[in-house]
């Protein structure tokens, strides 16, 4: 079975101070008003500000509607120079408090709809937390939640709007989100690089590493912010999803989180191979991956290729070998390898195995997450369906066009849409569900909310990252909160942070979330009805179960 390509186009996707003007040096009789002014403004500042001790150094965290927020604090040294490509330090100490009223920079990637409009840097390595006004009178510790942003491990930031952490820290949570290194500069595997490695010989894993450090940051710091550092949930969407269940596998990420969510998004795609591998010539490697990117950035025949790419800049190493937001069969093409040490074997072995970290899960998609993949094709008629389902998934076509016969659709591109969310984000979870459910709890959803004008008024439904508003509490963009959404936000809210408190989403009168269980093959739909239902997409999923075995 050749590749199973998705086509992606992605469609998501400084405080002034000013110190009080010095009075004249002959306006003695001033001096009482200039001080009684400094004591006022010193109050105004600690009502509306709060600092906080990091492991690191101080930060100064700005009070808003009783949630105070610490913007573009650092979790790791810049990664810059001989750091580039280098597993994340951590950062230097510091004494001065760090005024954190703004957003540290993106991480360098191709701009897009993904990348925000913001600066990049190479020197992105930051992190944001929302957190109750007062920290001090809190008898007790709020569960933490973690997120990791998607975007193909290519793009994305959580340096927007967005993922503005406020509302879901108004639950009584403590809301964590952070910048790790993208695409050539996160996961480029080389030989070079791995030979300088002696300790563990890998390479490419560096973006991946980044959110290790964010979460061993939150487990030294979590309680200075009047978090619990043994109660964090780990959650993420598209890439930040299949990282969420990556880190269930990887070693290193084991106790560093207790609680998981993903959302639109498995592990088992990630199975590119650090080093080439005879035996399986159609699974490009990372380092093979790196030896082109080598030529074109015009390093082949360098002496020491490791230092003549670290002297190109971070645009001409994005620029060099530019690759789409998508999702493959053999992954997406800058990604988590397996090497050895940070993977010790792909994720879908580990699972099976149950190697994994067993801890309390929600998982789940949307429905109508091919949407956004299919944005910019064109598929006019049957035969342009079935020729693009030929390119897709070669070895299937006869199967795929008998579970989404162009007939039975609005359109061709209908039954191409719903084959895609199918095949790589329904069918996956549900799988993985089963793989989960028998050592932790489970819970699976199924988002069936349509924004009004994102997904009604743009024709695309409930596409692929359509529920982060209702999770965030954030409607920009494309999106418009309507009185409808309120309800959902509440519910998406309140399941997401019962289940960071406890273990469990349910309470608060909300209607039952049944635990999953192969058995009762059980899921909750979130939509303008929240509601339970059984069997999602059961009968293409147990077909599509022998073919997509491999890959999940």
């Amino acid at each position: 079975m050749r590749t199973l390509t998705l086509l992606a186009g992605a469609l998501l996707t400084a405080a002034c101070s000013s110190d009080p003007a010095p009075a004249p040096a002959d306006a003695a009789t001033d001096a009482p008003v200039e001080a009684a002014a400094d004591v006022a403004t010193d109050v105004a500042r600690a009502a509306t500000t709060l600092q906080v001790s990091t492991a690191r150094g101080p930060v100064i965290g700005h009070i808003t509607d009783g949630v105070t927020s610490f913007l573009g604090v650092p979790y790791a040294a810049p990664p810059l120079g001989n750091l580039r490509w280098r597993a994340p330090t951590e950062h230097a100490m510091w004494t001065t408090p760090i005024d954190a009223a703004a957003k540290g920079a993106t991480c360098v990637q191709t701009r897009g709809t993904l990348s925000g409009t913001g600066p990049q840097s190479e020197d992105c390595l930051f992190l944001n937390v929302w957190t109750a006004k007062t920290l001090a009178a809190d008898a007790a510790r709020r569960p933490v939640m973690v997120f990791i942003h998607g975007g193909g491990f290519s793009a994305g930031t959580t340096s927007g709007a967005d993922y503005d952490g406020a509302s879901l820290a108004a639950k009584g949570v403590v809301v964590v989100t952070f910048n790790y290194r993208l695409g050539q500069l996160g996961f480029l595997g080389h030989p070079a690089l791995t030979a300088e490695d002696t300790d563990h010989h890998t390479s490419g894993n560096y973006g991946f590493q980044d959110q290790q450090a964010a979460l061993r940051w939150v487990r030294d710091n979590a309680a200075a912010f009047g978090g619990d550092p043994a109660n964090v949930t780990l959650f993420g969407e598209s890439a930040g999803s299949m990282s969420v269940c990556a880190h269930m596998v990887a070693p290193a990420s084991a106790g560093l989180f207790h609680k998981a969510i993903g959302e639109s998004g498995v592990c088992g795609f990630l199975i590119t191979p650090l080093h080439d591998i005879a035996a399986l010539p159609q699974v490009g490697s990372a380092e093979a991956l790196g030896r082109r990117f080598e030529t074109a950035v015009g390093c082949t025949g360098m002496s020491d290729l490791a230092a003549c790419m670290r002297a190109r800049t971070a645009e001409q190493v994005i620029a060099a070998a530019p690759t789409p937001v998508e999702l493959s069969r053999y992954g997406v093409r800058y990604q988590p390898n397996i090497d050895g040490y940070v993977f010790t074997e792909a994720p879908w072995v580990s699972l099976l195995a149950g190697r994994f970290q067993h801890v309390p899960f929600i998982l789940g998609s949307n429905r109508d997450e091919g949407t956004a993949f299919t944005i910019s094709l064109s598929i006019p008629d049957a035969a342009a369906y079935e020729a693009l389902v030929r390119a897709t998934l070669p070895d299937r076509v006869a199967d795929v066009l008998r579970l989404y016969p162009a007939s039975m659709y609005p359109s061709p591109k209908a039954a191409y849409e719903a084959f895609l969310r199918d095949a790589v984000f329904i069918c996956p979870n549900r799988t993985l569900a089963r793989v989960t459910a028998p050592g932790a709890p489970t819970y699976l959803y199924y988002f069936t909310r349509a924004n009004d004008r994102a997904g009604v008024a743009l024709g695309l439904g409930v596409f692929h990252s359509a529920e982060l508003p209702y999770v965030f509490g954030n409607f920009s963009g494309l999106f418009v909160r309507a009185a409808a959404d309120e309800p959902v936000i509440a519910a998406t809210q309140g399941y997401w942070t019962r289940f960071a408190a406890t273990g469990d989403p349910n309470g608060a009168g909300a209607p039952l979330w049944p635990a999953y269980t192969a058995t009762n093959d059980t899921h909750l739909e979130i939509g303008d009805m929240v509601r339970t239902g059984t069997g999602l997409k059961r009968d293409v999923c147990d077909t599509m179960a022998s073919w997509l075995a491999p890959l999940q």
